[in-house]
């Protein structure tokens, strides 16, 4: 990757982090009834979260391994 897709990825990573603490500061404030749409929101961004760090990149070893093959060919 380079730096400009890695600042974006950080950018929204972070960004989810700051929704998810802003849903919870938010439901933790309001009663039940009135917290369904900060829940779903927290939500959703929790499962963000956890996509994106469970992403499997390939590695530079992997990557030269692949090239090298095409060069071969």
């Amino acid at each position: 990757m380079d730096d400009t897709a890695l600042l974006r990825q950080t950018i929204r990573r972070c960004t989810a982090v700051l929704v998810v603490t802003l849903a919870t500061v938010g439901v933790s404030l309001q009663s039940a009834s009135e917290a369904s749409y900060l829940l779903i929101l927290a939500t959703g961004a929790v499962v963000y979260l956890a996509a994106e760090f469970i992403r499997v990149n390939p590695t530079a070893e992997n990557a030269s391994r692949s090239s090298s093959t095409d060069d071969e060919r």
